[in-house]
């Protein structure tokens, strides 16, 4: 049986979400500043409660934090997690693919555009619906095309109940606005599918151009979650933190957070995988994605 919206697909009408393309650009993100989305600009005001609110970060990667039982419920469990993203976000699954390969305990299935078939594994549908669909902004939450996309994987598919979408370079050259457009998108969609957890994302912590801009946004994005309640996967501070010593960079008289030196390519690679980094802050990533499904399913530490 399909989940029915319990909401009518006016309310994406009558509220506000100016939906430029704010997060189009090239493969690894582009410019973000193109400007061709649905155009809505009514008004919208989120709700939420500040004590449901749950952010995982550095603090949260110790696998201990979960016991074995907790692991293979999640396995055993028929949730799905809808996951779009590009190279960056890739970092994500290369870590979790790569902790399933030391050791089978932790098995993962990304489905490339579809529902995994293996079984005993966490599964997630990775991508939108064709491999033709964009995986930017404008494939998710920029556009009315990409949010029909969203509602339709969402509709299909009853056994999907999370959903993310990454950030890429683009973070860095986002504006206020439309990092709100983001914001205001995933609440909107949060109120039609109440059944789905729709996971907020801070975007890589990797370049100082624009740097000040870029952790302002992130910052934007932590204090929306915080406000109303949200789920965050801060991936700016994963990639900041190494042993609990946070990197950091003085660019315009501002102090940002930046992508912790034990994490960057040096040797003029794409890096593991393609995903910009190494190996090391892949699996560092996919174990804070354990604990957090772990916590939202409720067996974290048990």
């Amino acid at each position: 049986m399909n989940r029915l919206h319990r909401f009518p697909r006016l309310l994406f009408l009558g509220l506000t979400l100016s939906l430029a393309a704010a997060a189009c650009g090239g493969d690894d993100g582009g410019d973000g500043s193109d400007g061709s989305g649905a155009g809505n600009t009514t008004s919208y005001t989120p709700t939420g409660d500040p004590a449901d609110a749950q952010t995982f970060d550095h603090t949260l990667t110790g696998l201990d934090q979960i016991s074995e039982s907790c692991i293979n419920q999640l396995k055993a469990s028929e949730f799905v997690v809808h996951y779009v993203h590009r190279s960056h976000g890739a970092q994500l699954t290369a870590g979790a693919n790569s902790l399933e390969a030391s050791n089978p305990l932790y098995g993962f299935e990304a489905e490339g555009i579809g529902l995994p078939s293996e079984t005993n594994v966490l599964k997630m549908w990775d991508g939108m619906r064709t491999y033709d669909d964009s995986q930017e902004g404008d494939g998710y939450w920029a556009t009315e095309q990409g949010l029909e996309g969203v509602r339709a994987i969402l509709s299909a598919n009853p056994t999907i109940r999370y959903s993310m979408w990454a950030w890429s370079y683009e973070i860095s050259a986002q504006t206020e606005q439309t990092v709100d457009q983001y914001l205001t998108a995933m609440s909107m969609l949060e109120d039609e599918f109440p059944d789905v957890t729709f996971i907020y994302m801070t975007g890589t912590a990797e370049e100082e151009y624009e740097g000040v801009n870029r952790a302002a946004r992130n910052e934007q994005i932590r204090a929306y979650a915080k406000q109303y309640g949200k789920i965050l996967y801060d991936f700016e501070d994963l990639d900041a933190h190494y042993n609990g010593e946070r990197h950091t960079a003085t660019v315009d008289g501002v102090e940002i957070p930046m992508e912790h030196p034990h994490y960057v390519v040096n040797d003029g690679s794409t890096g593991y995988e393609y995903t910009h980094t190494t190996q090391e802050s892949c699996e560092n990533k996919a174990r804070a994605f354990w604990v957090m499904m772990a916590s939202l399913e409720g067996c974290a530490g048990g």
